[in-house]
């Protein structure tokens, strides 16, 4: 998913105004940490569940400190890198936001020194955690146990209710905070009904797209109204387009969430829809969408069964160049597959892969391997390990690598078929799905 700068606008300050004197000079976010005494700490902005690294400081005796600079208010994350980092709220109106950590593990060792919104954020997180695996642990019982369903679902209601009357305890302890509004923006009071579902979301409040709450309520909203039917998933992508169309930045990032998980969950004729009648199509009306929103719809296209995806030139384990399109030109069929060393499921395919290659290799058929690891040793080892001997390459940056972003690959293994004239022909989910594909046009 593409990051929009649309949602952060610059701050106009009243230079008249007092009160908003240091808005001038933005925000200082600082604090302490137990450990580690020393190294670099990093700053990110959030869009929906993406991240965007925007800046980054030394860990200096146990303390940090970033620059001062404006903020557009909402949830960023801080950390050691992206497996070690934790949920801050910064809000534009605060002249310092600081914080502390006890251990190395940032997300459970948070604590507020100086800032109202992290006070109730750290009090408020862990809380939730906990009631959210006692709400799932109760709904999976009541459905691997149909006999005691009744008790289990009336258990995951008591732990449901006692998260709303958190909510509203720490809504009405923290009054005029970006905390109270995001737990508010949390809450499903309408949930059952279509037409009200959405009353307690200000969709002109570009700040909701700056945490996860609107991601979070589309989904639910799709899962509770859809009816799991495509006419269903319209129905609702258009309700939800209505209502965010009093805001374009708003209305890009519903759009661009929709968007890629209906990609991700494999329903291209819903992200067809979408483009065609939403970001290419006039729908959106005056809209002013950003080239973003566009390059990640052309994107998607390029994806789709029957389209030519991007081309992969890159060089192999050896050092020889592997041009995507020139092998797909000379074959009858050619297999893109994304794996890694560490993905087990790619590592239980291995056999089938390679036992595929020496089955069609004089039959006009090519495997090009693309690994997402960032380690050159292990990739390597990888492949001797598991006998691969077609061509293989590597981004060595995992699922930011610009070829695994190219592909929108967000899990391993996945798979592209491509013919003669490199348009994708099959998506599968397994070799089984290619076995089957290629024993039914080779017959032929």
């Amino acid at each position: 998913m593409l990051f929009s700068c649309k949602g952060n606008k610059a701050l106009t300050v009243d230079v008249d105004d007092t009160s908003a004197s240091h808005q001038e000079l933005g925000t200082e976010v600082k604090g302490v940490m137990a450990i580690p005494q020393s190294g670099v700490l990093f700053l990110w902005s959030t869009y929906g569940k993406q991240i965007n690294k925007m800046d980054s400081t030394s860990i200096q005796a146990g303390s940090f400190r970033f620059k001062k600079q404006q903020f557009a208010t909402g949830v960023y994350m801080i950390g050691i890198n992206e497996n070690n980092l934790c949920p801050i709220i910064i809000n534009e109106k605060d002249a310092l936001c600081e914080v502390g950590f006890k251990n190395g593990k940032l997300e459970t060792s948070g604590y507020a020194i100086a800032s109202q919104e992290n006070e109730a954020w750290f009090a408020y997180m862990p809380q939730e955690a906990a009631l959210q695996r006692s709400i799932k642990d109760a709904k999976s019982a009541a459905y691997k146990l149909p006999e005691k369903k009744v008790q289990f679902e009336e258990q995951a209601a008591k732990k449901e209710k006692e998260l709303l009357q958190l909510q509203n305890t720490l809504i009405a302890q923290y009054p005029s905070t970006y905390f109270s509004k995001l737990l508010q923006w949390k809450q499903e009071p309408n949930k059952a009904i279509f037409d009200s579902y959405w009353s307690n979301i200000d969709f002109n409040d570009e700040s909701i797209i700056r945490s996860k709450a609107l991601s979070e309520r589309i989904e639910s909203f799709m899962r509770t109204h859809s009816k799991g039917e495509e006419s269903g998933f319209i129905q609702c992508i258009d309700a939800v387009a209505t209502k965010a169309k009093v805001n374009d930045a708003v209305l890009e990032f519903a759009l661009s969430q929709m968007l890629t998980g209906f990609y991700e969950s494999n329903m291209e004729n819903i992200c067809a829809y979408i483009i065609d009648f939403y970001i290419n199509g006039d729908a959106c009306g005056d809209a002013d969408l950003t080239q973003n929103i566009k390059n990640t719809a052309e994107g998607i296209s390029k994806l789709a069964i029957g389209n030519i995806p991007p081309n992969i030139i890159m060089n192999d384990d050896k050092g020889n160049e592997v041009n995507l399109y020139n092998i797909a030109a000379e074959r009858k069929y050619t297999l893109v597959m994304f794996w890694s060393s560490w993905c087990e499921h790619c590592k239980t395919e291995a056999p089938q892969i390679q036992a595929a290659h020496s089955l069609w290799k004089d039959k006009g058929i090519e495997i090009i391997g693309v690994s997402i690891d960032n380690n050159e040793t292990s990739w390597k080892n990888a492949l001797a390990e598991r006998g691969f001997v077609f061509p293989n390459v590597c981004g060595m940056n995992q699922y930011k690598s610009a070829v695994a972003q190219d592909y929108r690959i967000t899990k391993t293994p996945t798979y592209f078929l491509l013919n003669e004239k490199k348009e994708i022909v099959l998506k599968p989910k397994s070799m089984k799905e290619v076995h089957s594909f290629l024993a039914t046009k080779l017959k032929n």
